[in-house]
């Protein structure tokens, strides 16, 4: 008799697991782009990497989290319960948006402009009262032509829903358990109303940015921290490099190389110590900044960090020179690497809400 020849189908194993979230509908609205976006997307998916075409396979989980403070808190408790994933894509609807945005910064603030789908309207209130928080990775090296639209990327995600669920996910994700230099990157994006930018194509811009966060940089990279210390004003140390060193005399944020399995906090603290003798808290970071010097390749983040200023000592050893200066003014001086674009930034994320 004849037999048919049997084969073993086998699940193909994803390269990465990602959550993708979006939110069901509010403020009278019938539909939410956010979650008809989020549920196609549920599944194995292949996205292209950014920098060489090879295809990704990722398996996508998705949630459609309630307009409330649960649906605001839902992700960053699942974190806090031990659930990991690659990369966290939240994904909400923007009314006034006529293209997608990629929001760069969650605000320690909020003031609903209208109550959450509960009742729930909180106005005026810092979230935890800490500071903006942003996200690590670096979006200036993100290419235009690998999305369905021009990319705009934000540092204003608002002061509702939006805002609080991004906030509260990065700061899940800061107080996690890892070894290694940052947490798995979150991103929040911003959709427009499906009137103005397709479903189909919302989708394919929500591919091209899972591509990006989980293969960041085109090359290897050494994983470096550098101190945002702030004081009234806001005021921001600064330290010139010693005429030794590299990038000589420019001036630049104090920090230096994450060694072996230590966390971004715990790199930078270690550094300050080690090079100025100082004793500070790091907080979380503020952004990320890509750099190529020569044949080597860094991601720098920026880390908030808190430290008593009243009695501030540093003793230099690698540096020539320190200084305070004014985050929400131009500066002259001439910096290290991206230092500069570092300094320009300050302007948002330590902006004051009110």
């Amino acid at each position: 008799m004849n037999q048919k020849p049997m084969f073993e189908l086998r699940r193909m194993d994803p390269d990465y697991r990602v959550l993708v979230t979006g939110f069901e509908p509010f403020g009278g609205n019938q539909t939410n782009i956010s979650q008809e976006v989020a549920r196609a997307m549920d599944g194995l998916r292949t996205v292209r990497c950014p920098w060489t075409e090879q295809p990704l396979l990722i398996e996508v989980e998705t949630d459609v989290l309630s307009v409330d403070a649960d649906g605001a808190q839902r992700t960053a408790q699942r974190i806090q319960r031990g659930e990991d994933w690659d990369a966290i894509l939240h994904m909400g609807l923007c009314e006034s948006c006529e293209d997608p945005r990629v929001e760069r910064l969650a605000h320690d603030w909020l003031n609903m402009r209208l109550p959450d789908n509960h009742g729930r309207r909180i106005e005026k209130k810092t979230l935890d009262g800490l500071g903006h928080r942003g996200c690590w990775l670096d979006l200036s090296i993100w290419d235009d032509s690998r999305f369905p639209s021009k990319l705009m990327v934000s540092c204003d995600a608002g002061a509702y829903l939006c805002n609080e669920t991004y906030h509260a996910t990065l700061k899940s994700l800061c107080a996690s358990d890892h070894d290694t230099p940052t947490p798995p990157p979150a991103l929040f994006l911003h959709l427009p109303h499906e009137d103005r930018f397709d479903a189909s194509r919302s989708t394919a811009f929500a591919d091209a940015c899972l591509g990006y966060m989980v293969r960041p940089y085109p090359v290897n990279v050494t994983h470096v921290v550098a101190m945002c210390l702030p004081q009234t004003g806001p005021s921001v140390f600064l330290t010139q490099r010693g005429e030794k060193e590299t990038d000589a005399a420019l001036w630049e944020f104090p920090g230096g190389k994450c060694e072996g399995k230590e966390t971004f906090g715990e790199a930078l603290e270690r550094e300050i110590q080690e090079e100025l003798s100082l004793k500070v808290s790091a907080r979380h970071p503020l952004g990320t900044w890509f750099r190529l010097r020569g044949s080597d390749a860094f991601a720098i983040h920026l880390i908030l960090a808190a430290g008593s200023t009243d009695e501030f000592t540093p003793m230099l050893s690698v540096h020539q020179a320190a200084s305070w200066d004014d985050a929400m003014s131009p500066s002259a001086r001439s910096w290290a690497g991206r230092d500069g674009e570092m300094f320009e930034f300050l302007s948002e994320a330590l902006r004051p809400m009110s």
